[in-house]
């Protein structure tokens, strides 16, 4: 058996060991099954969304970028009431970066977690949604709470996770084949990714936009910006070093040549002994001045790093989500002008290359930083409108 399928058994196991209901095991490679749902459990308690009759954790297949299956899980949050008789309208939401360590999965927050904001930075787009009937499915992403790595703002898995998760809410409540992918900094990067017109689409089921709130781009731009920088200056730089390590190491995630020159050479001997903390810490723990906040970004390389940052670069610049070619879909992209990690004039750049290639681009700018940008005092209220809009 593959290290994927290891992780698939794994995972298995340990729904039967908690006692979940669990689907037949997902088959070797040749024969996967995108969407599959493995097992369902109820939410805990920082998962609980007002308005939601049910809110269920699945345990669901999806599918590595070398098409091998491999575990994912995800909330699906049901509206009240009984179902329409032609099913519920679908919004699926792809949350904000929380770490690429499993307990930084949002389905595994509890009371107290450092990144309890983050996890429930949609819940307002959520609740606006559910009083309007709509089902809401929140997947956790590839490896975020399921063995294997995280392929952090890697397009093609986070498109996937969501696509994927489409499919098994499917299985579970009543559809009615209209959907929107909606989400928020990385998880604004997998809705767009959704429409990719490389991605599979979901038989039976119409994508009708997509929404993208302060979509991350052009992150090696920062990159370089800040790569000399030398002396720590938290918080201004401890969070962007910590995204650049989780960067860094979701590209080594899908390229182990990559994680072994970052061990041999490409980092610094202080980032090396860091490298570890990407894999148990979330990212507030990460931007701490005892983890990659204190460390100064002139210290992040070692005596290969220019070798393994422009491959780090190249591969992330391809990724970019200005580089995707967009199914023929609405969509909708709301920015804050004071967000320091997905800067306006990059978030206005790419709204410039999408509507140069035909796209129907609504472009919404908002007084809010990056975080806030998705909530009820901002973005909220009109994207509900445009959402509810496109699923009529």
């Amino acid at each position: 058996m593959n290290r994927r399928g290891t992780a698939l058994a794994l995972a298995l196991a340990s729904i039967a060991a908690v006692g979940l209901p669990a689907a037949a095991p997902a088959v070797a490679r040749d024969g996967a099954r995108p969407g599959a749902v493995l097992a369902t459990g109820p939410a805990g308690v920082t998962s609980q969304v007002a308005g939601a009759s049910r809110s269920i954790v699945i345990t669901y297949e999806t599918t590595t970028s070398a098409g091998e299956p491999v575990p994912a899980t995800g909330l699906l949050l049901v509206p009240a009431g009984p179902a329409p008789a032609d099913g519920w309208p679908l919004v699926v939401y792809g949350h904000m970066t929380t770490g690429a360590a499993d307990r930084c999965a949002p389905t595994q927050g509890v009371p107290g977690h450092s990144e309890l904001r983050r996890m429930q930075q949609g819940d307002d787009l959520a609740r606006s949604l559910l009083a309007a009937g709509v089902a809401v499915a929140r997947p956790d992403y590839e490896g975020l709470g399921t063995p294997g790595g995280h392929p952090y703002l890697q397009g093609g898995s986070l498109g996937r996770s969501m696509i994927d998760m489409v499919r098994a809410t499917r299985d579970l409540i009543p559809l009615n084949g209209r959907w929107i992918a909606s989400g928020h900094s990385e998880g604004g990067v997998a809705a767009l990714n959704v429409a990719d017109v490389r991605q599979a689409s979901v038989p039976g089921m119409e994508l009708r936009g997509v929404q993208s709130i302060t979509p991350v781009t052009q992150m090696d731009v920062l990159i370089r910006l800040f790569r000399r920088l030398p002396v720590a200056l938290p918080p201004v730089t401890g969070g962007l070093v910590a995204l650049a390590a989780l960067i860094l190491k979701g590209q080594a995630t899908e390229d182990p040549a990559l994680e072994t020159l970052a061990l041999n050479g490409g980092l610094s001997p202080h980032a090396r002994a860091l490298w570890g903390d990407l894999e148990t810490r979330c990212l507030n723990e990460l931007s701490r001045t005892d983890s990659w906040g204190g460390l100064p970004p002139a210290a992040v390389l070692g005596p290969r790093g220019e070798e393994f940052l422009a491959r780090a670069l190249a591969k992330l610049d391809a990724d970019d989500v200005r580089r995707l070619r967009l199914q023929p879909v609405p969509v909708r992209i709301d920015e804050g002008l004071l967000d320091a990690v997905a800067p306006f004039p990059l978030t206005e750049q790419l709204v410039r290359t999408y509507r140069r290639q035909g796209v129907a681009v609504t472009h919404a700018r908002w007084l809010a930083d990056h975080s806030t940008t998705n909530s009820a005092a901002f973005s909220v209220p009109p994207a509900t409108r445009w959402i509810l809009a496109r699923l009529r």
